[in-house]
């Protein structure tokens, strides 16, 4: 995990981040997001995750750069994270910043 900024602060997610959890994981991210400027989001490579967590921390994304914050994932995007965003389609021409976001991917 990488920490670039004062403020950094890390939030490991539960193990399973799916539509059956997910208004819990929003009120942990949001809590989170309220009391620091960038949070770096910790999701295990064996997490349960489905689309409405790809969306939540899209919206949390969004929701930290209308604060001056952003959110982070501690590391590239593994196991069922990556699969929904490949079956989602999230992979197929990505923009440099969503590359650099999800997979850790160099800006060019």
């Amino acid at each position: 995990m990488t920490s670039t900024l004062p403020g950094d602060a890390p939030l490991t997610l539960p193990n399973t981040l799916t539509i059956k959890n997910i208004l819990a994981v929003r009120e942990i991210i949001l809590e989170h997001l309220t009391s620091h400027s960038a949070t770096i989001l910790d999701v295990d490579g064996e997490a349960q995750v489905d689309l409405s967590f790809v969306q939540l921390v899209t919206a949390a994304r969004k929701h930290a750069e209308m604060r001056a914050g952003k959110v982070v994932l501690a590391r590239p995007a593994t196991g069922d994270l990556y699969d929904v965003l490949k079956r989602g389609g999230f992979l197929d021409e990505m923009t440099p910043d969503a590359a650099h976001f999800w997979l850790h991917q160099e800006k060019n």
